[in-house]
């Protein structure tokens, strides 16, 4: 078979095309993985044709920088929430700096990077994750065409949400006592997230409602996930056990550690939640279950999806289709507040 004539600078590298360039007695190559075809072998030429730009001009050498150096500077230029910047710090560090922190930029190849993604037994969403960030820092350096962009990787069968029943959340809340029963018959009743309710103070409780501002990520305080306040009924038979924590007549945060000052994490809640398991002889079930039950427990109660994905913080769309689902014991119009019903239809 006759392969096909590659444009002047551009030879055939094992399974990709190697750019080769002398600009002013400086000789330089890169290889490039990708099928030799003609979309290919058209985006080698672009980044040729980039690279000699870049030599000519005098401005700094796409290729010779650091995989470290770039990864710096992608990090420096995000425009993003501070716990959404930890967050590719961390990918970063545990994923890539291990194998890339001195390579060349232009030296990473998509053979490499399928080796740590190999290597690294975690779920696939966990991997795409990682991807994600590793392609951010080769766009930000102008790799193109980028490795990344060759590299599938399978989405798995998400696994079955979980939800507690109106009897079992009854006798894990009747399990807990003081900070810990108030904390989760919030996250059930409310339907919050942990970061949410670690970050509450007296004044955004008005006896009725709790109106959300901002969310505890990382031991610090943070706006919250969407960057939308919002206002959450709460049912009336949490209200009581707010009510009665003794922060109340102190004011500020509403959970406090020994020291008086707010709780910056929940380690002590989840212990008081393992433990409320364990005395109730109930499944395990992680604290995120009490949001997924009470998004079951709107769905239910017929209430106006719209107003019950407004109260959970999401789109409609999200809260159908990945927090509810109808729950025949919840459907009970005993087991609700009336007019916490009305007010959300």
């Amino acid at each position: 078979m006759v392969k096909r004539r590659l444009p002047q600078g551009l030879t055939r590298r094992n399974s990709g095309i190697r750019i080769r360039i002398t600009v002013k007695g400086r000789a330089y190559s890169e290889d490039i993985e990708g099928p030799c075809d003609k979309a290919h072998i058209a985006a080698c030429v672009r980044r040729r044709n980039a690279i000699i730009r870049q030599f000519n001009s005098g401005t700094q050498e796409l290729g010779l920088s650091t995989f470290s150096d770039v990864a710096q500077d992608w990090l420096n230029t995000l425009d993003v929430k501070r716990s959404t910047s930890m967050s590719y710090t961390n990918l970063l560090n545990n994923w890539w700096m291990p194998e890339f922190e001195s390579v060349r930029i232009n030296r990473i190849s998509a053979p490499m990077i399928k080796r740590v993604l190999a290597a690294n037994d975690v779920s696939n969403k966990t991997k795409r994750n990682a991807l994600i960030v590793l392609k951010g820092v080769l766009d930000h350096a102008e790799i193109s065409p980028n490795p990344c962009a060759t590299i599938r990787i399978r989405k798995q069968q998400k696994p079955p949400v979980q939800r507690y029943r109106p009897d079992e959340r009854e006798q894990l809340v009747n399990a807990l006592d003081g900070q810990a029963k108030a904390f989760f018959a919030i996250m059930f009743g409310g339907g919050l997230r942990t970061g949410e309710v670690l970050a509450l103070q007296w004044n955004d409780w008005d006896g009725e409602k709790l109106h959300l501002s901002r969310s505890m990520t990382r031991r610090r305080i943070d706006t919250l996930k969407n960057d939308e306040r919002r206002s959450v009924v709460i049912p009336s038979w949490v209200r009581p056990i707010i009510n009665e924590l003794p922060s109340r007549f102190v004011g500020g945060p509403v959970f406090v550690n020994t020291k008086g000052t707010a709780m910056l994490d929940s380690d002590l809640m989840a212990a008081a939640w393992r433990k409320a398991h364990k005395d109730t002889g109930l499944e395990y079930r992680i604290p995120y279950t009490c949001r997924h039950t009470r998004a079951a427990e709107l769905l239910s109660a017929n209430v106006n999806p719209a107003a019950a994905a407004k109260q959970m913080g999401h789109t409609v769309e999200m809260f159908l289709r990945t927090y509810s689902e109808f729950i025949e014991e919840y459907a009970d119009q005993q087991m609700f507040d009336t007019p916490f019903v009305q007010t959300l239809t």
